[in-house]
């Protein structure tokens, strides 16, 4: 009986104990937050890929950013907008092996002239610009790309084969590069990057 009045106490105390002492809800830093909002879509740099982070935001530094938590790039920290409840919902961090989704030929969407993605391996962010780095075989067919993609040529070299081509986002930008990738005598197309200050070109 004695026994049994003690295993009794016993729960009784981790009953009281549990109560006293929910759960706690799984947190996360906002590095992995980040890495879990890049569901958008990919694109290589390189031999390094990349995978947007469409709910991120680039805002300048300020008093209130905490360099031992924030996420920083190039004088900038990186904030996650709440989730829209309208918006249909991104793909999951466990479809980032997929290809992106071709973007419909026609009207781009409009956005921010600064965007994020994250590197799928490490994990490291980036800001991504709203201009185009092109690689062609003939410098020529370059401004026709522009033309038929809503963009404008703002950099383009004869001897070096390549060319940067700016729209009006970065939105913009990305559904334009999924149309330019595999015409007819481009070699690579990939967004314009900065990382730490530095921008790849």
């Amino acid at each position: 009986m004695t026994n049994h009045k003690t295993l009794m106490c016993l729960a009784l105390t981790a009953l009281i104990a549990a109560a006293a002492h929910p759960a706690q809800a799984q947190t996360y830093t906002k590095q992995a937050e980040l890495e879990l909002a890049a569901t958008g879509d990919a694109f290589q740099v390189g031999s390094r890929r990349f995978r947007v982070a469409p709910s991120a935001v680039p805002a300048p530094v300020s008093d209130r950013t905490d360099p031992a938590k924030d996420v920083i790039v190039a004088g900038y920290e990186v904030k996650l907008r709440a989730p829209d409840a309208a918006a249909p919902k991104s793909r999951s961090k466990r479809d980032l092996s997929a290809p992106a989704t071709t973007a419909a030929a026609g009207p781009v969407a409009d956005g921010g002239a600064l965007g994020v993605a994250v590197a799928e391996e490490g994990g490291r962010a980036v800001l991504v610009t709203q201009r185009l780095n092109v690689y062609v075989g003939d410098i020529g067919v370059v401004a026709g790309l522009a033309s038929a993609t809503g963009g404008k040529v703002t950099y383009s070299s004869a001897l070096g084969g390549n060319a940067v081509i700016e729209y009006a986002s970065v939105d913009a930008a990305l559904a334009a590069m999924k149309r330019i990738q595999g015409a007819n005598g481009v070699k690579e197309v990939s967004p314009e990057i900065i990382q730490s200050r530095i921008m790849t070109r």
